[in-house]
């Protein structure tokens, strides 16, 4: 294969990632993002962008970063699924930069370049790439942060000691102190390593802190005025115990959750990401120029696993921030194979050939089954894919960079598939979406469509005009005596309507699940019908009475 088709491969691989990531952008909100972008609505609408609200409630959860870019792309472009992820996302792809950054200061230029390309094309990334959440801004800050720190301790300059604490206020900005944990476990770790102890007291480090504190400084204006001294607290201790401990959320007791995740979230860099890092550990970090700093990186990541590990709120996205780390020393490892530096297993190259062999099967098997279940299509992406591979096996030369390039394809292909047909049928069945297509289509002048007990919020993000919702039964009965109301709910207050005797003009039963909480049987075209749910959007007539009881 000459250069000239190698480039052209590249670039066509490059596109089709880009056009994939675009793709991303377009599909629905569900679930944190969902909410995220209800709360950049009223944001934008009320021009207050620092008292951040839900249904006019003070919010509590997560600092102003995320909100702030996503809101910029609405005041620019309305309330769409593009504008709400659109500075979110460009955001997002610094991080791959900064990554690349890391490792081309850690390490060398090949090292940075394939450091980023494993983190772009990890399965995890092209996931939250369309389902936006906020450690996809806060992993940004953070390698801002390392690149910085490890730049600092090379140069011993004054600006990279600066600009590393702009990312850790950035991260902290994004999702709190958890912004902090990954550079302050790898500045301790190396610090012990190279017994600079007196480095650990030093008067910088208060330069450092004010640099954050200026920096998070709206978001505890916003938690104080809001919540007093209280919402201070939950952003510094109760905030992350409470996840620890699951009184805030989560009950997962699965301490091999993230295990699991890993597995799945390099997809189809798993087996590189693991190999690089059994051989680097054998050779000492072999490559690096800082060996103290890559020790305290990998050191702070163990550190973080373990602590998320423990925890009982678990959730794939809290993995995200870990992905880069572990890119740059797959990127480091995958350098020093292409150059032939260091002894690698015999028979990698055989295996991985395998291991992709079985990735395009697997590729093949989900277009069959998440798709209409003909066959010409998965035919195509196995017969296209052993054509590729075979050649790929048939090469003496470059047959590493080769494999690489196939591997970005086949994974860039799969994810094309999965944005541009499978998680839009999906989005389709969310329930905000169908409620506002059906009032749409058949409210009347002044009517007026309302939530009621439903966390559904893409609701009130879509809707054209605002979507109320009801708090309490006593707003409830002053709604449903209302022309014209619209209340959308599920079947548990459905009973307690018709219990009440109230008088319904027309019952809307929406068949409905959140993209959030796919199974088996939502993924499956066949059993689909099963997994969904009935909620209700029920329409008050003129002159509805309610029985007291």
């Amino acid at each position: 294969m000459g250069k000239t088709a190698d480039k052209i491969l590249w670039i066509f691989a490059f596109l089709l990632i880009g056009i994939t990531w675009l793709a991303g952008l377009l599909i629905d909100t569900t679930g944190d993002s969902g909410l995220y972008a209800a709360i950049v609505r009223q944001m934008v609408e009320s021009g207050d962008w620092l008292n951040l609200k839900i249904n006019d409630a003070p919010y509590l959860q997560k600092p102003h970063l995320f909100f702030w870019l996503a809101g910029l792309g609405v005041q620019l472009l309305a309330n769409t699924n593009f504008a709400f992820k659109l500075f979110p996302f460009l955001y997002g792809l610094l991080g791959i930069y900064f990554t690349y950054r890391l490792g081309r200061q850690l390490i060398a230029e090949a090292a940075g370049r394939f450091a980023a390309l494993v983190m772009a094309t990890s399965q995890i990334f092209f996931l939250y790439f369309f389902d936006m959440h906020t450690d996809l801004v806060l992993q940004t800050g953070v390698l801002l942060a390392l690149w910085q720190l490890a730049a600092c301790f090379q140069t011993q300059k004054t600006l990279n000691f600066a600009l590393a604490f702009v990312g850790i206020g950035l991260a902290m900005l994004s999702k709190g102190p958890i912004g902090a944990v990954l550079p302050f476990f790898t500045v301790l770790i190396y610090l012990l390593a190279k017994r600079d102890y007196r480095q650990l007291f030093h008067p910088k480090w208060l330069s450092g802190i004010l640099i954050v504190l200026v920096l998070i400084a709206p978001s505890l204006l916003h938690l104080y005025k809001s919540f007093g001294l209280g919402g201070l607290k939950f952003y510094f201790i109760s905030n992350n115990i409470g996840r620890i401990t699951g009184e805030l959320a989560g009950s997962n007791t699965d301490y091999f959750f993230y295990l699991h995740t890993f597995l799945w979230a390099f997809l189809p860099w798993t087996p590189v990401v693991v190999i690089s890092l059994v051989q680097l550990a054998r050779t000492g970090l072999m490559g690096f120029k800082n060996k103290e700093f890559a020790t305290g990186l990998l050191g702070s990541v163990l550190i973080l696993l373990l602590v998320l590990s423990i925890a009982k709120g678990k959730a794939p996205n809290y993995f995200l921030i870990t992905i880069p780390v572990f890119a740059v020393f797959a990127g480091a490892w995958l350098a020093d194979f292409a150059k032939r530096m260091v002894e690698v297993p015999k028979g990698f190259l055989k295996f991985y050939l395998g291991f992709a062999g079985l990735y395009c099967m697997f590729f093949a098997f989900l277009v069959w089954f998440l798709g209409d279940r003909s066959l010409v299509l998965p035919l195509l992406v196995l017969v296209v894919s052993g054509v590729g591979l075979f050649f790929i096996f048939r090469l003496k030369n470059d047959i590493f960079i080769k494999l690489i390039l196939f591997m970005v394809i086949i994974s860039a292909g799969l994810n094309f598939f999965l944005n541009t047909k499978v998680y839009p049928e999906l989005a389709a069945f969310q329930g905000g979406r169908q409620v506002l297509e059906r009032f749409e289509k058949h409210k009347k002048a002044g009517d007026k469509l309302y939530n009621f007990d439903l966390e559904d919020y893409n609701l009130f993000f879509y809707a054209t005009e605002k979507v109320e919702n009801i708090e309490t039964w006593d707003e409830f009965y002053k709604v449903a005596t209302t022309p014209g109301s619209w209340i959308y709910t599920h079947e548990t207050k459905m009973k307690d309507f018709m219990d009440l005797k109230i008088q319904m003009d027309t019952v809307y039963p929406i068949r409905q699940r959140g993209m959030n909480k796919v199974t088996l049987k939502f993924l499956n075209p066949e059993t689909r019908e099963q997994a969904l749910i009935t909620n209700f959007l029920i329409v008050t007539p003129a002159n509805n009475g309610i029985n007291d009881r």
